[in-house]
């Protein structure tokens, strides 16, 4: 009897650690890793010692701030940013179809990945010059939905520089909320981060 218990003690523990090493697994991140941009430009944004220059709006009502560049704010506000990993989840390996383009009003190359399955980002848009290296906006859509709530957000985020150092100059977040038994809220945030 304490061998039958010993072995589905053994067998509980394996299904435990096997469980949790692939819950802690890394995957590859085949179309944009966006941990690290948003990880690389805090730590250069808050190092330069730049400030934030933000107006906000909900429903209606604008309000307006400025604050130097802290690090956790700013982590905390464009998690929305790193959410968009998502498209690198092995669920969407091979969803996401790319298509490359000139922009018609600028000297800029569009690389668009469009998810052909339901996804919270259906489409993500990379502009860059000669090469995604030199990247200069990134546009995308974030959707959340369950429920008991709706929401539904649009992404930009420009940079500046060359090659050697690129650094977010301004982002927006643009969007509507819905919960349950309530009306709908609309919200934006546009902030443009300087010396």
């Amino acid at each position: 009897m304490t061998q039958l218990k010993f072995g589905a003690c053994l067998f509980v523990l394996g299904v435990i650690t096997f469980s949790c090493r692939q819950a802690n697994q890394k995957y590859d991140k085949p179309y944009f890793d966006f941990d690290s941009l948003v990880n690389v430009q805090i730590s250069y944004l808050a190092n330069r010692k730049d400030s934030v220059h933000k107006k906000a709006s909900i429903d209606g009502k604008e309000g307006e701030s400025s604050f130097l560049v802290d690090s956790a704010q700013l982590a905390h506000e464009w998690d929305v940013f790193r959410q968009l990993d998502v498209i690198n989840k092995p669920t969407y390996k091979g969803h996401y179809l790319l298509t490359e383009e000139e922009d018609s009003k600028s000297n800029l190359t569009v690389r668009r990945y469009t998810c052909d399955i339901k996804s919270s980002v259906p489409v993500v848009r990379f502009y860059f010059q000669n090469d995604l290296s030199n990247l200069k906006r990134i546009e995308s859509q974030y959707i959340e939905q369950n429920a008991l709530y709706y929401t539904t957000r649009e992404l930009t985020l420009s940079l500046e520089g060359t090659q050697g150092q690129i650094y977010v100059s301004d982002y927006a977040i643009k969007g509507v909320q819905k919960m349950i038994l309530s009306d709908s809220v609309q919200f934006s945030i546009h902030a443009y981060i300087s010396k």
